[in-house]
């Protein structure tokens, strides 16, 4: 069970903290207003069409063009001027953003569009209903399904998250149909709006954070800053109301919540390139443009009359628990590349990819852990979706 912190940062920016059982789990820095982007639905315009990459860039605000992708086949929603159903140059066209600029890439837009609830998503050009991976009780998933089939359209479907299972059907059937109804707002009017428009604007970033936390792993939401304490507690009321009583106000004026929950030394060893392990060995973390390495050393834990295999691999063990810790805590992402002490049996290898493999379907976001190449190195991958922790202002 853990505590979702929310206290002031600056510039009208407040940082989150989920622990569990005091460790920390994630952190990140989130606007305390109407500041973040993503997941907001635009009436874009299509400035070009670039063939051999198989891309479209849209503009969806006075100088800013994003990237859409062309290879997912998308039946688009257009605005009051296109010329056919393919994506054309001039097009007006609803679109959705789906990842933020990261340094020198442009950030990308999407035409399948998508309103996420606690335990559904709606998503434009879904034909029937997805039922999230995790849910691998077989009677569970058919249920989640068969609930919903008849609620889709030709228009649209549900994905159904994890947080959906063992929920009672009246629930889910309510959000389907609130979800349905922003949908249809949306549609009804979006087509008609000047490119440019903002039709959607996705709720705030740390609002988003407690919709997507599983209600059993969330005991507590503190917070120091009134806004933000507002919104939480109008958002519960709407939709979460079994989490109302879980948020807290916090006005000590005696300690700061900051310096209640140590922030300055959590943010701190959450950028360190050091991390240390109990074992003795260490963690080198080094993220680069292209890609994250991650090295794992021995130091202290071994000394070299007693390493062997059986003892390297307690300690890549130890260690491939560490490094998915850290990826979830400072939001790595991407291509990941992890350099383990090396092992010359074979089957150790392939224990510690099955490690990994367990480990990563912990993460809230989607991971997949590749393989081992020819020299050692373990590749995995993260959906990237906003900046990792080192490129955000920190203390």
């Amino acid at each position: 069970m853990g505590k979702l912190i929310i206290t002031q940062y600056e510039n009208n920016l407040c940082s989150l903290y989920l622990s569990q059982t005091g460790k920390p789990l994630e952190l990140s820095i989130e606007p305390v207003s109407d500041k973040n982007r993503l997941g907001n639905i635009y009436v874009g315009y299509v400035t070009q069409i670039v063939k051999n990459i198989d891309a479209a860039f849209i503009e969806i605000a006075d100088g800013e063009v994003c990237y859409c992708s062309l290879k997912e086949k998308v039946p688009y929603l257009f605005g009051a001027h296109a010329n056919n159903d393919k994506l054309c140059m001039g097009d007006s066209v609803l679109v959705q953003l789906e990842k933020e600029a990261i340094k020198t890439k442009q950030a990308s837009v999407t035409g399948k569009l998508q309103f996420t609830g606690k335990h559904l998503v709606l998503l434009h050009g879904l034909s029937g209903v997805r039922v999230s991976n995790k849910i691998t009780e077989k009677q569970e998933a058919n249920r989640l399904s068969t609930l919903l089939k008849d609620l889709c359209t030709e228009n649209y479907g549900f994905i159904v998250r994890t947080n959906a299972q063992n929920a009672a059907d009246s629930v889910l059937k309510n959000e389907a149909k609130r979800l349905a109804a922003q949908y249809e707002a949306l549609c009804s009017t979006g087509i008609h709006k000047a490119k440019g428009s903002l039709l959607y604007r996705t709720p705030l970033g740390y609002t988003d954070f407690l919709r997507d936390l599983p209600e059993d792993e969330l005991t507590e939401v503190i917070t120091d800053v009134a806004e933000v304490y507002e919104t939480l507690s109008a958002y519960c009321r709407d939709f979460q109301p079994e989490d109302l009583s879980k948020l807290r106000h916090y006005t000590d004026s005696t300690i700061s919540l900051s310096a209640l929950y140590s922030f300055q030394k959590i943010w701190k060893e959450a950028t360190a390139k050091y991390v240390f392990l109990k074992s003795g060995a260490s963690l080198v973390i080094e993220p680069t443009e292209a890609l994250t390495v991650i090295d794992v050393n021995t130091g202290k834990a071994v000394s070299k009359k007693t390493a062997g295999d059986e003892v390297f691999y307690k300690i890549n063990e130890e260690a491939a628990r560490a490094c998915m810790e850290q990826i979830r805590l400072r939001n790595l992402s991407g291509m990941i590349l992890i350099d383990f002490i090396n092992m010359k049996a074979p089957e150790y290898n392939e224990l510690l990819l099955k490690h990994l493999r367990e480990l990563a379907a912990k993460d809230r976001l989607p991971v997949e852990v590749v393989d081992m190449t020819g020299l050692g190195l373990v590749e995995l991958t993260r959906k990237k979706v906003k900046k990792p922790l080192h490129e955000c202002i920190i203390y």
